[in-house]
């Protein structure tokens, strides 16, 4: 191309050159918006690492919500599909259209906290041990929150976890507190003689009481935490990853295997908790003949319920699908009683309390899960 070509089509070229020009600022501008605004909407990475046990890992999503519950987007529209908004009546519809604004609000629970809860009656000589324990759990303390029920004690405990209370929340480094340590008092007037805890005669006026206690407890306790564990105030011992190898699971009930000391030292620990179980099919043909007003209790030789327990498995049995736990350390979703999964204070199907607390539960289509192999112990 010759001098006088190139100098003829400068304008035009000087024209090509500034739309690029131009083209490229505007492209620019788009991607500093975009990376403004998305660096606004972005989640912080949650501090909390994923375990890994037994093979199953669990990761903290502090976005999820409850898995009934619809997610929103940023334009306030659901996320549910054409075809799943299709199944909605109208008014369904006109249901979720008219939350949009607030649920996002007001259902965010706090990621990953557990809220710790025991009802406790004369504990006073097994509290020091309660926070032995609480203190080696391999969870972060800004996520654990505490609530005790105390009720019908002539004791100390009270007196104790007040003190308990002052050590951790006031008198002590931030690094000790607690998200929460609630203590609460309210009597049921049942009063039973230590050395008849365990009589079987005994066991429904016990179990309802119980019942009711749990229930007091969890309903002024629980607040926005994701989990609720519920310990006896008297283990012996249990692992101090407990919290994060249970959730692991990922199930909405899950208990360890409890076991205490065996007197005969043969095997060195048996079974304590055997509120924990499976029916079998003996077991449900033994139920059909029951009376409606007939209560089922374990663990005692003049009643054979035919259920299998956890010692019953066999060492492939890692994880069991169960239909009632008992409460010496039971992990439980919380939305599972936000759900108005309660222990029963009444019979329901022969149950009553923890027992009751799983039969109602998977009910309301709620998984109900044991670790036959995975002990915590109890003081018995």
């Amino acid at each position: 191309m010759t001098v006088n070509a190139l100098s003829a089509r400068t304008p035009v070229v000087k024209v090509a050159i500034g739309l690029v020009c131009g083209l490229l600022v505007l492209l620019s501008l788009q991607y500093l918006s975009d990376s403004s605004s998305f660096s606004i909407i972005q989640e912080p990475v949650s501090e909390i690492k994923y375990i890994h046990a037994l093979g199953y890992d669990y990761q903290p999503q502090p976005k999820d919500k409850p898995h009934w519950i619809p997610k929103l987007i940023s334009n306030g529209k659901s996320n549910w599909t054409t075809s799943e908004l299709d199944s909605f009546s109208d008014e369904s519809r006109k249901v979720l259209m008219s939350n949009k604004d607030v649920l996002p609000q007001t259902l965010d629970p706090d990621s990953d906290s557990i809220l710790i809860l025991t009802p406790m009656k004369n504990s006073a000589g097994y509290i020091t041990k309660y926070f032995e324990l609480v203190e080696r759990l391999e969870y972060p303390r800004d996520k654990i929150s505490l609530a005790f029920l105390v009720s019908d004690s002539t004791d100390d405990t009270q007196h104790l976890l007040i003190k308990m209370q002052k050590k951790y929340q006031e008198e002590g480094p931030k690094e000790m507190q607690f998200k929460r340590f609630n203590i609460f008092q309210q009597d049921f007037f049942y009063a039973l003689p230590h050395d008849q805890r365990h009589s079987p005669d005994k066991q429904r006026e016990r179990r309802i009481v119980m019942a009711r206690a749990r229930n007091y407890l969890w309903t002024r306790a629980l607040e926005d935490e994701q989990w609720v564990v519920w310990i006896d105030g008297d283990l012996a011992s249990y692992p101090s990853t407990i919290v994060r190898d249970l959730m692991a699971y990922d199930k909405d009930v899950i208990v360890p295997n409890c076991m205490f000391p065996n007197q005969n030292g043969n095997p060195p620990y048996r079974v304590y908790d055997f509120n924990a179980w499976q029916e079998t099919p003996e077991s449900l043909a033994m139920i059909e003949k029951l009376k409606d007003d007939d209560f089922l209790v374990e663990g005692y030789d003049s009643l054979k319920t035919y259920r299998k327990h956890l010692d019953d498995f066999g060492e492939k049995d890692i994880l069991v699908p169960l239909d009632g736990v008992g409460g010496t350390f039971t992990l439980v979703k919380a939305h599972v009683h936000r759900s108005g999964v309660g222990f029963p204070a009444w019979l329901f199907q022969h149950q009553v309390e923890t027992e009751g607390f799983a039969k109602l539960a998977k009910v309301h289509g709620f998984g109900v899960y044991g670790l036959p192999h995975y002990n915590v112990h109890h003081t018995g």
